[in-house]
């Protein structure tokens, strides 16, 4: 007769605090990925759309890299950056409303700004030879005044037309999967501001560029071509700027952050 005493026992089991737990997969982030990366996120900010293959693969470092980061393991802090400027059609959609923008505010506002320019150094100029400072003076605050209104309403114009060339290049973004509605959000509102400040800076840059060419003696159609020109140089110039100060990515982060 078997005893209770001989019958096999059962192992204990671990209690449940104790149960084994294996420590999660770290990220890897390896030099030649960070490398890839970058040099795809510069074509991307030019316009270039990558193939699904291409951006599944730089999503998946941008994360690994994110999380090395929150890990503090963190090793290429000094040379590794991704910025958060509109990238493929995005930033093609950017490109075209800087470009149509400027041409436009140029050929609107180009002469008048140069006309309010060359006539307010003409009376600050006579002013102060005539000893008249307080003439001089009233004459540059009126010109300033002038100028300002007129850079005000390039500004705007711009702002429209950037936020409607925002939103087709962006909605197309979107529906194709390479970005979500809330980055869309944000690229559009911060476009919007970048064109106001492009569209204020083409109407200084064509006036100025339009004074020149007149001053040289140029006809009607070379001035024409010297506004919508410098417009148009007036406002990418103020464009990379905008978006290599950083200002670009800190409104899309708050306006994107706003939809969390």
């Amino acid at each position: 007769m078997i005893t209770l005493q001989a019958l096999p026992t059962t192992p204990s089991l671990p209690a449940l605090g104790q149960l084994p737990v294996s420590a999660p997969t770290k990220p890897v982030v390896t030099r030649e990925d960070i490398d890839w990366a970058q040099k795809l996120d510069k074509k991307m900010e030019i316009g270039y759309v990558p193939s699904p293959e291409d951006q599944k693969r730089y999503n998946q470092i941008v994360a690994n890299l994110t999380a090395v980061k929150d890990g503090g393991g963190y090793a290429y802090q000094d040379t590794t950056s991704f910025s958060n400027n509109p990238r493929g059609f995005s930033a093609i959609g950017s490109l075209v409303g800087r470009t149509l923008s400027g041409g436009y505010v140029g050929y609107a506002y180009g002469a008048e700004f140069a006309t309010v320019t060359q006539s307010t150094y003409q009376t600050v100029k006579n002013g102060i030879v005539g000893g008249q400072f307080g003439q001089a003076f009233k004459g540059l605050a009126g010109g300033l005044k002038q100028t300002g209104i007129i850079s005000l309403k390039a500004g705007g114009i711009s702002s429209a037309i950037n936020a409607g060339t925002s939103l087709i290049s962006n909605a197309f973004e979107t529906i194709s999967g390479r970005q979500t509605a809330k980055e869309a959000v944000g690229n559009v509102a911060a476009d919007t501001v970048g064109g106001f400040l492009s569209g204020a800076g083409a109407a200084v840059f064509s006036g100025m560029t339009t004074l020149g060419v007149s001053i040289a003696g140029a006809g009607s159609l070379p001035l024409t071509i010297a506004s919508v020109a410098g417009g148009v140089v007036g406002s990418l110039l103020v464009d990379k700027g905008f978006k290599a100060s950083g200002l670009f990515t800190m409104l899309k982060n708050k306006v994107t952050r706003m939809f969390e």
